[in-house]
C-alpha cells in the first residue's frame, strides 16, 4: 500500500505533504469558511508527532502573537483523504474562533461539550466534508495506526531525520 521512496532506510515513506501544503490548506479553510471571524494573530500549522488519539491541537504563545496548530503527522501521508486534513484544520480554527488557542475571548467554559465544534463545522457549510471525515476516522483511523505502528514505519519527512 505504501511506496519507499527509492534509495531510502527500508521503513522511510515517501512524503508528499509538507508544512507549506498545511499552511496553503488553512489559508484556503479560512477564507473560505472563516472569513466572518476576527484575525487577531498569526496562524502557523505543522506537522506534529504521529498521536494516536489526537489528530490536532491549538496552542497559543506566551506572548499571545502567535497560535500554533499542529497537525497528526500521520495526515502527511498521501494515503490519508484531504478531506480528514481539511476537517481537522477547521475543527482547530473553530477551537480558535471560541477562543481557545487564541487572544480571543472565549465563548464556551468547555471546548468540546455539547458538540459545538461538529455544529459550528456544519452551520459554516461543511456538512458533507465533516460527513466523510467522521466515516473515515471511525472505520479507518485505529487500523491505519496501528498498521504503522506495527511495522514500524517511520512518518518523519527526510529533513527531520538529519535533525533527530
Amino acid at each position: 500500500m505504501y511506496v519507499a521512496a527509492e534509495n531510502a532506510h527500508p521503513h522511510r515513506l515517501q512524503l508528499e505533504r509538507d508544512n507549506a501544503w498545511l499552511q496553503n490548506i488553512l489559508r484556503g479553510i479560512w477564507n473560505r469558511y472563516f472569513n466572518d471571524s476576527s484575525l487577531v494573530n498569526t496562524i502557523r500549522v505543522s506537522f506534529g508527532p504521529a498521536w494516536k488519539a489526537r489528530l490536532g491541537l491549538i496552542t497559543l504563545s506566551e506572548d499571545q502573537k502567535t497560535t500554533y496548530i499542529e497537525i497528526n503527522g500521520l495526515l502527511r501521508l498521501p494515503v490519508v483523504p484531504e478531506f480528514v486534513v481539511n476537517v481537522t484544520i477547521a475543527h482547530e480554527l473553530v477551537h480558535y474562533i471560541h477562543g481557545f488557542g487564541s487572544p480571543l475571548p472565549r465563548r464556551y467554559k468547555y471546548p468540546h461539550r455539547g458538540g459545538i465544534v461538529k455544529h459550528e463545522l456544519l452551520r459554516r457549510g461543511m456538512e458533507l466534508e465533516y460527513r466523510q471525515y467522521d466515516a473515515w476516522v471511525y472505520n479507518h483511523w485505529y487500523e491505519f495506526y496501528d498498521s504503522l505502528v506495527r511495522t514500524n514505519q517511520d512518518v518523519r519527512p527526510a529533513s527531520a531525520e538529519a535533525s533527530a
